[in-house]
């Protein structure tokens, strides 16, 4: 186990990871469902059951890594199957639903664009066309000033007649040498009001091409960037890939994302969890102390003239600790309660030097 404040930490990260697990079970269990509505049909009963179905199917999907190393642990091989199985299938028909909303989503997204920005190809053109007529046209008085222009040069008298140019010459439908020259001027003053009116409406749809280009989104300057940007990386390499080679690979590569987090993410971000109690030899240790009075029951036997030294008997109650996942307690604690069990039960004690031996006692066969 994990020794001062690294455990916290690590727990701490551990704790991360399957938040986002969690996150990634959410978001294909919800494509799932959203997938599997649309396979009900017009039914609404059906939606309901193949959408529900397919989101449970995914949840159930992230289990099965565990279950399946439970299986292998425990040799149920039915099991092992079973579960390899699950996932297999839940993650096949997750992986097409996942790559099949995307595509949609994607190629929704590459028409909008693509809308936007012939649209705004169209109207930077008509904006153009018409900032240059409405140059070509020049400044010109409005049409209203020009309609009063051309009133008053009607209004006029015409000479000896009595009578305006307007009746004279039914308002300049009848050529006459009278009203020949303010004629000319309504002509004239015609062709401008032409122009006028010509140059007001360019300018009333100039106003509203520009507002219609800046109620676009300026974003909008591709109709896939990704792609293109992937594509300008690809031709670096001198790879020969179609832009529809690459829209597939970056399906792929976003279904197998998500596939691959949902569905192992959890089983990794637990690992340390998993093996926090496990020592070198992939055993798992455990805080449970080997009880002496326990080890002597099963290790040792009443053998008249055997003789078994402390040091002995330790190494062998190390080895029994380690065969049945407990921990040792340390050798002065160990030889002081075999000393108290030796006592209790009569069994001679000699001192041999620096070590002690216990008589009459042997080691049973390995348990």
């Amino acid at each position: 186990m994990p020794s001062g404040g690294r455990a916290p930490i690590a727990d701490a990260l551990v704790l991360v990871g399957v938040a986002g697990c969690f996150g990634l079970i959410a978001v294909t269990a919800l494509l799932n469902f959203r997938f599997g509505y649309k396979l009900g049909g017009n039914d609404q009963v059906e939606r309901q059951l193949f959408a529900w179905g397919l989101a449970c199917a995914d949840v159930v999907k992230a289990l099965m890594p565990f279950g399946f190393a439970w299986a292998v642990r425990n040799m149920d091989w039915l099991a092992a199957v079973a579960a390899a199985s699950i996932f297999s299938v839940a993650t096949a028909s997750s992986f097409y639903a996942g790559i099949g909303l995307a595509a949609e989503h994607r190629l929704a997204n590459e028409g909008g664009n693509t809308s936007v920005i012939d649209r705004r190809a169209d109207l930077k053109a008509e904006k153009e066309r018409l900032e240059e007529r409405i140059k070509a046209l020049g400044p010109l008085p409005s049409p209203a000033v020009l309609r009063q222009g051309i009133e008053a040069e009607f209004a006029k008298p015409v000479l000896r007649t009595g009578r305006t140019v307007a009746a004279y010459s039914n308002r300049c439908q009848v050529s006459l040498t009278r009203t020949r020259e303010a004629c000319a001027k309504v002509a004239a003053m015609g062709v401008r009001l032409e122009e006028a009116k010509e140059a007001a409406g360019a300018a009333l749809r100039l106003r509203e091409v520009q507002h219609d280009l800046g109620g676009l989104d300026g974003r909008v300057q591709s109709a896939d960037p990704q792609l293109d940007v992937l594509e300008r990386v690809i031709k670096w390499g001198r790879i020969d890939a179609a832009r529809d080679d690459i829209r597939t690979g970056l399906l792929l590569f976003l279904g197998l994302l998500l596939e691959l987090g949902s569905g192992l993410g959890l089983y990794a971000v637990t690992t340390s969890w998993r093996h926090r109690e496990q020592g070198p030899g992939g055993k798992r240790m455990t805080t449970t102390l080997g009880d002496a009075v326990v080890y002597a029951d099963e290790r040792l036997l009443p053998v008249r003239g055997s003789r078994l030294t402390a040091n002995q008997l330790y190494a062998d109650y190390e080895a029994w600790c380690g065969r049945h996942n407990y921990v040792p307690v340390r050798e002065g604690i160990f030889v002081e309660q075999l000393i108290m069990l030796a006592r209790e039960v009569g069994m001679p004690l000699e001192q041999s030097g620096s070590n002690l031996e216990f008589c009459d006692v042997a080691l049973a066969g390995k348990s």
